[in-house]
């Protein structure tokens, strides 16, 4: 059963779904099916940014989260919403199955599209229109967390700091923090919530929102299920045989690490997203299992991240 914790004073799943892969344009009726499904599974939290999606996310989520009281929803602001953005879905679509079969070519298309998009747009004004953009976007008049996307060290400025907490007071905004693609060593601290990439080794801070990611993208691999390594997983309660073990345990040990830590899945099908979350162990997440996080956390450190 689905746990839940409290963002910016409201109840969400401790399970959330990242959009950065939501597609929508051409790709639209499959965004909205995983967007449903997560709702029939208990997920609560959805993370957005202008950027996800070729630009397209935002209109997913609102389009089926709108009217949607039970739902959070963080965003993001600093990195430009691509431009023409249903044509670029439109040409991901139909370049998929060749992307499919070359995953060197659709990981340097992907970071040439990164670098062509304008970032660190930290001004008040460039975050006040692209807030407003959002929201018009995401069919709400508020959210409940607002990311700086990805600042770099010195961008965040005295004015970025009044603009971003206006947010709060105003109430369109219930948080306010930073979001790093990277590890939490990456991040450029700023406000009560913190977004990074999880690692079995982090600081969490009692003043501190965390929501983490990336637990799949470090550890794309399971381990070859040798006779140790099957026991060591048999240990944590999981068996290294099933194709399930694998994102079950990282989600296991991200969710026991820290009390109350939100941790993100992208998926881009409804099945996956089933398997995954059919997967944690509840039990040790909660931390009735003595000595897990410290066991997961010794086999992951055996592993190439």
């Amino acid at each position: 059963m689905m746990r839940t914790t409290k963002l910016a004073g409201r109840e969400t799943s401790r399970i959330g779904l990242g959009c950065g892969r939501l597609q929508g344009g051409a790709g639209a009726k499959a965004g909205r099916r995983l967007v449903e499904e997560a709702r029939k599974l208990g997920i609560a939290h959805f993370d957005v940014a202008p950027s996800y999606g070729l630009g397209l996310a935002e209109n997913v989520l609102g389009e089926v989260l709108e009217g949607d009281a039970g739902v959070t929803i963080a965003t993001k602001a600093g990195i430009s919403r691509p431009n023409n953005a249903g044509l670029k879905s439109l040409a991901r679509q139909l370049l998929r199955p060749l992307l499919t079969t070359a995953p060197a070519l659709r990981q340097r298309l992907a970071d040439q599209a990164q670098r062509a998009v304008p970032r660190n747009q930290f001004t008040p004004n460039q975050i006040e229109t692209c807030f407003a953009e959002s929201l018009r976007r995401l069919r709400r008049d508020r959210v409940d967390v607002l990311l700086l996307h990805q600042p770099d060290p010195g961008s965040i400025r005295a004015d970025t700091a009044i603009a971003m907490e206006q947010f709060v007071a105003d109430g369109r905004a219930g948080a306010v923090g930073s979001g790093t693609g990277g590890d939490l060593r990456d991040l450029v601290p700023f406000g009560t919530v913190r977004q990074y990439r999880w690692s079995p080794a982090i600081d969490p801070q009692l003043e501190t929102t965390d929501i983490v990611h990336g637990l799949l993208r470090r550890y794309p691999r399971a381990p070859t299920p040798s006779t140790e390594m099957s026991r060591r997983f048999a240990e944590l309660g999981f068996d290294a045989a099933d194709p399930a073990a694998w994102p079950g345990l990282l989600l296991t040990a991200a969710l026991a690490s820290t009390p109350g830590m939100i941790v993100l899945i992208s998926s881009t099908t409804p099945a996956r997203l089933r398997q995954a979350l059919k997967a944690i162990d509840w039990t040790a997440a909660d931390g009735s299992k003595p000595g897990f996080i410290e066991s997961a956390a010794a086999l992951l450190k055996t592993l190439p991240a």
